[in-house]
């Protein structure tokens, strides 16, 4: 305002005969200081308010190749201005104290910076923009990039193509790339990691070299450093997760997941069986009870040229006579707040199933731990995979097939015998009658001849 003033009191003397070192107009109390014309006022100065108007446009030069032209200063510092070299494209808009700068290249074009120090450093950078405190404030060569917010995308230097949208948001990018982050402190600690999209309050937070990961919702992958192709959707999804290829979908889906790989987490609360476990999928929280599709059966891989030293599985009805089937209630430690149940809050509908620890014991006393029907990753919760009993069930309808054909064919042999002997028991009674006929008639003759 000072410097308006000035301005502008210079421009109405200017007109004046004669030169001075120094020139003093005072206005009286109450005046006003006008310039104009027979018809209009262009611009006064009230006393009593101090208060400059322009009654019409202000036009100022453009900023090409100088310091001074066309610059609004704050005080000793640079407040507005459109600087461009010579021979650059221009189109350069700065707005906010030491934005932008008097020494970029003549590639640097295209650009706009809003805010304290934003794009300060720029040197050969394009079609940047930057809005907020110290947004993009340390990129040089960087282009395309977008930093919406006080520090955003604050330590970029030469990444290239980034979005940032809040407070802090890609704070320690410097030369990752084909980032895209939205929300407070989302992707805070990037540096060189690439093709990341974060968005949700301090989603990916921690990131720093880990590219080509997804994550959506508050403090989702808020943990992940150096973990690449993670996806996660879902407040506190994914969460403490620093390892590779997991996929998170639901309210604290996969918050327990650490180093764990190659894990698909569907639902509310699904997590794996423990934190560092891989190849799993998990859907639903210990509460779901219904596994609904439109088939019954899952497919699998089963191509014979995906197979070596195949051989006939040797357990049969052995192995299974010696697994309890059990009928129980369930009272799940996790109801409780201390972690022990005590069965006040045990469900009154019973179910049928198996007990891990004594599928686990039958698996090691027949020396097939090989059949994995027990998930042990976590032994504070064991995981019974039942499924993998179906091969020895068949196994064990055919023996019993085998055997019951075996007796099938004794009996029809056994009958046959029987049969025959029947038939030679008839025949032997036959010729008992007939002896005993002969016999009589032999009886009765011979008392005839007495």
């Amino acid at each position: 305002m000072k410097i308006l003033k000035l301005l502008f009191f210079l421009l109405s003397l200017a007109s004046l005969i004669y030169s001075q070192s120094d020139i003093t107009n005072t206005l009286g109390t109450g005046g006003v200081f006008s310039v104009k014309d027979a018809n209009n006022n262009y611009l006064t100065v009230t006393q009593s308010s101090g208060q400059v108007n322009i009654l019409n446009s202000l036009q100022l030069e453009d900023t090409y190749n100088s310091s001074t032209a066309g610059v609004i200063f704050k005080g000793i510092d640079r407040f507005i201005h459109n600087f461009y070299p010579t021979g650059g494209i221009g189109k350069n808009t700065f707005i906010g104290i030491n934005s932008g700068n008097f020494t970029m290249t003549v590639n640097a074009h295209n650009n706009t910076g809003v805010g304290f120090h934003s794009l300060e450093d720029l040197t050969t950078g394009n079609n940047n923009t930057a809005f907020g405190s110290s947004s993009l404030v340390n990129n040089t060569t960087g282009s395309a990039n977008t930093g919406i917010g006080s520090g955003a995308l604050v330590y970029n230097t030469t990444g290239s193509n980034n979005t940032a949208i809040g407070g802090a948001s890609l704070n320690s990018n410097t030369t990752g790339f084909q980032n895209t982050a939205a929300g407070l402190f989302s992707l805070y600690q990037n540096t060189s990691g690439y093709d990341n999209t974060a968005s949700g309050y301090s989603s990916l937070a921690n990131n720093t070299t880990g590219r080509e990961n997804t994550a959506i919702g508050v403090n989702s992958l808020q943990s992940n450093t150096t973990g690449f192709q993670n996806t996660t959707i879902g407040h506190h999804s994914l969460q403490n997760n620093t390892g590779n290829y997991n996929t998170a979908l639901g309210y604290n889906a996969g918050s327990t997941v650490t180093s764990g790989a190659n894990l698909t987490l569907i639902g509310i609360d699904a997590n794996p069986t423990s934190g560092s476990a891989s190849n799993q999928i998990t859907l639903g929280n210990t509460f779901v009870t219904s596994l609904r599709c439109n088939v019954t059966t899952i497919t699998s891989l089963s191509d014979i040229r995906d197979k070596k030293n195949i051989k006939d599985l040797d357990l049969g009805i052995d192995f299974l006579m010696k697994i309890k089937p059990r009928l129980f209630n369930w009272d799940k430690r996790e109801w409780y707040p201390d972690n022990k149940s005590d069965g006040s809050k045990m469900q009154e509908q019973p179910t049928a199933g198996f007990i891990a620890q004594e599928l686990d014991e039958v698996q090691i006393t027949e020396n097939a731990d090989w059949l994995n029907l027990v998930l042990k990753d976590n032994p504070e919760k064991l995981e019974a995979t039942s499924g993998n009993l179906l091969p020895i069930i068949v196994k064990a309808i055919q023996d019993l097939k085998k055997e019951n054909d075996e007796l099938k064919a004794t009996t029809v042999e056994l009958t046959s015998k029987l049969t025959k002997f029947e038939q030679m028991q008839n025949m032997l009674s036959t010729e008992i009658e007939k002896l005993e006929a002969i016999n009589n008639e032999i009886s009765r003759v011979s008392l005839g001849d007495q």
